[in-house]
């Protein structure tokens, strides 16, 4: 047993001015009913041992209670302390395109006026780590190939301040690989040791300029151990958009991207890709649209909650048992005794 304000037992001292107060008074009174009632044998020696002793045990307990006392029980583990969470987002070219609101966090200002795909998962990923409680959470960005920016930490000040201030655009590359994200993603959640819950999100827009369906389903299947399962953000529109450029600080675009040919570019959001392969891992599929920050961050937590770890799979945790309200009922019912006696 612990104490959280040990020094409250000096309390302990009162009982002794206490105690011969009440023997003494407890006395006299006891003098009185046998002269007034005749009673040679009073009400037994108990009831005054009783009235003594009662109020000095209600006292002590209502000071251990001020003291804070608390025993450590095992409790069921709680996913937040074992659950890793790789969180990768798309900076290949196409998720410059605009046809994207970007959403506000809980009130506050949006990072960033230009509204595209970029701006919004970068928001959706401050949205989500406001709702996190201390679990591991690392962040990468993909495009042809997946780069861990922030190793899995429970510091999620750091992890807000590098979504934040980091410049996206300035990262922007042609052309995405969703096998390298998914390889980053899966190597980040299981360098983690120690955590039976792991799970990789995915924000993008589901294009795959290097492989096709068929191909990254593959490569999610013939790996040696069953990947985590991965929760994938389908960011963007099912239809066809033109890819804007813009120059830092200018309100107007100087244009679009074009390929080789000089014709302008198009992209659209692949869904079915994306379903698929949170499908083959056991994940699930989400659509962002612009103003549902606050619901997809909800709904994607409680998928991962029910997804990445079973209750049998988590460890107990120790956990301090309050015994205060214990001593203080004690307390209280040595002083209800006494005023019954």
């Amino acid at each position: 047993m612990r104490f959280s304000h040990p020094h409250c037992f000096w309390l302990l001292l009162l009982l002794v001015p206490v105690a011969w107060r009440i023997w003494s008074t407890e006395r006299f009174l006891e003098r009185l009913r046998h002269r007034f009632r005749f009673d040679r044998n009073g009400r037994g020696a108990w009831r005054l041992y009783g009235r003594c002793l009662l109020p000095l045990l209600g006292l002590a307990g209502m000071v251990a209670a001020l003291a804070g006392p608390a025993i450590t029980v095992l409790r069921q583990g709680n996913i937040s302390d074992n659950l890793v969470l790789a969180i990768g987002i798309d900076v290949s070219k196409s998720m410059l395109a605009e046809d994207m609101a970007v959403g506000r966090l809980s009130g506050q200002p949006a990072v960033t006026s230009v509204s595209n795909r970029l701006n919004a998962a970068r928001q959706l990923v401050l949205t989500l780590l406001s709702r996190l409680e201390g679990e591991k959470v690392g962040l990468f960005f993909f495009a042809r190939n997946g780069i861990e920016v922030v190793s899995p930490t429970r510091d999620h000040g750091f992890l807000r301040y590098m979504a934040t201030h980091t410049d996206l655009g300035d990262l922007t590359e042609s052309g995405s690989n969703l096998i390298a994200a998914l390889d980053s993603g899966i190597l980040m959640a299981a360098s983690q040791t120690g955590t039976p819950a792991r799970a990789v999100i995915l924000l993008t827009d589901g294009e795959d300029t290097e492989n096709n369906q068929a191909e990254i389903l593959q490569s999610i299947t013939s790996r040696d151990a069953p990947p985590p399962p991965v929760f994938t953000i389908g960011i963007g529109r099912e239809r066809d958009v033109f890819i804007p450029i813009r120059r830092k600080g200018a309100a107007d675009i100087d244009g679009f991207f074009t390929d080789s040919e000089d014709i302008p570019l198009k992209t659209r959001l692949d869904a079915r890709t994306l379903r698929a392969i949170a499908e083959t891992t056991g994940g699930s599929y989400i659509q962002l649209t612009g103003e549902s920050l606050d619901d997809v961050a909800s709904q994607l937590l409680r998928n991962i909650g029910t997804t990445a770890a079973t209750p049998a799979d988590l460890p107990p945790r120790p956990a301090p048992f309050d015994l205060a309200p214990l001593f203080l009922a004690t307390g209280l019912l040595c002083y209800i005794l006494f005023l019954l006696l």
